[in-house]
């Protein structure tokens, strides 16, 4: 495909195909158990995503606003040393377990996302078949993710470190022996914090809409999949801006449709929403709305990377996986 040639690329005609897809594979007809299977694929595509933070900030001020802070800080650090050994105990303890469930949350995330993809351009409530099919793809989605994230890790410590030691010195001087110069660089480390932060999410949003459609297309490998769509977009790197732009809107709509139906039922939805999985499923047809939205927003670039043609009608599973038949023995 030559990616140079200018084409009539639109953000706003996805809409309703994609309307009118997410009413073929949900009510044309409606199959209480497709539902369920595509629900548990969409909910296996978000595990350890979701989640609200909340923080309650203080009035923060002078030592002489908090005459006790000082003393309670010295309280616990007391505390800790005490009892030094339970805490790097539990603390260790709960941090491999930490890891340990998001390493196994990431794996079958990245495989979920494959499955709910399969569904939503098959039209097929399957779980099985693409969770054998899609495993090698699957795989090196999981190693991309877990680079990207200790990428980001260690890039964000790098400016959390310094903001924290200036944090502590605020509490140590006050307001008043605080040097503008901290505050300067605190505003510099909190903006590049932010900026990994925006970068991080922006491969995320961009391997979830645009890669794993073309690795699926492809059956290739996550490296050449992100080489195939970087050639795609910085061809078009105005389109493909716009889209991300148009997609904060869209964000905005579906927040307040959601908020909308929580508040016309008294927060009953929102108690629904908020069950695993069960929430996954009444979501749906906002889920595959948006996949399927994006689906149609990349066949725009040509027929290669249109999922609802190139996709084969049926999906054979490996006969590697499947254990051979013994005859039956006559006595």
């Amino acid at each position: 495909m030559d990616t140079t040639q200018p084409r009539q690329i639109s953000v706003v005609e996805p809409i309703g195909v994609a309307i009118e897809k997410t009413k073929q594979v949900l009510f044309q007809p409606f199959d209480i158990a497709k539902w369920f299977a595509i629900g548990f694929c969409a909910w296996l595509a978000a595990l350890g995503s979701g989640g609200n933070l909340n923080f309650n900030f203080g009035n923060w001020g002078s030592r002489e606003q908090c005459p006790d802070f000082q003393q309670e800080i010295y309280n616990a650090k007391e505390a800790v040393l005490e009892n030094l050994p339970m805490v790097i105990g539990i603390g260790t303890l709960a941090i491999l377990i930490i890891i340990i469930l998001s390493l196994v949350f990431m794996w079958l995330r990245s495989r979920g996302q494959f499955m709910f993809f399969h569904c939503v351009a098959q039209n097929k409530g399957e779980v099985v078949k693409p969770w054998k099919y899609y495993a090698q793809q699957a795989n090196s989605l999981f190693l991309f993710r877990l680079v990207l994230g200790l990428a980001g890790f260690v890039a964000s410590i790098l400016f959390i470190v310094p903001l924290v030691m200036i944090g502590i010195s605020f509490l140590n001087t006050g307001i008043a022996g605080f040097a503008l110069a901290n505050v300067v660089w605190g505003f510099l480390l909190i903006f590049c914090i932010i900026m990994v932060v925006l970068t991080l999410s922006g491969i995320k949003l961009l391997t979830d809409d645009f890669v794993i459609p073309i690795m699926s297309l492809r059956r290739c490998m996550v490296t050449e999949g992100w080489k195939e769509f970087w050639s795609l977009l910085m061809a078009n790197k105005g389109p493909f801006t716009f889209y991300l732009l148009f997609l904060f809107v869209i964000g905005l709509a579906i927040g307040m449709i959601v908020l909308l139906a929580v508040l016309v039922t008294c927060c009953c939805a929102a108690c629904f929403l908020a069950i695993p999985y069960i929430g996954t499923v009444l979501m749906l047809p906002i889920l595959i709305w948006r996949r399927a939205y994006s689906l149609f927003y990349l066949a725009q670039y040509g027929p290669q990377f249109d999922a609802f043609q190139n996709i084969p009608d049926s999906v054979v599973v490996p006969t590697a996986s499947i254990p051979p038949i013994l005859p039956e023995q006559t006595p």
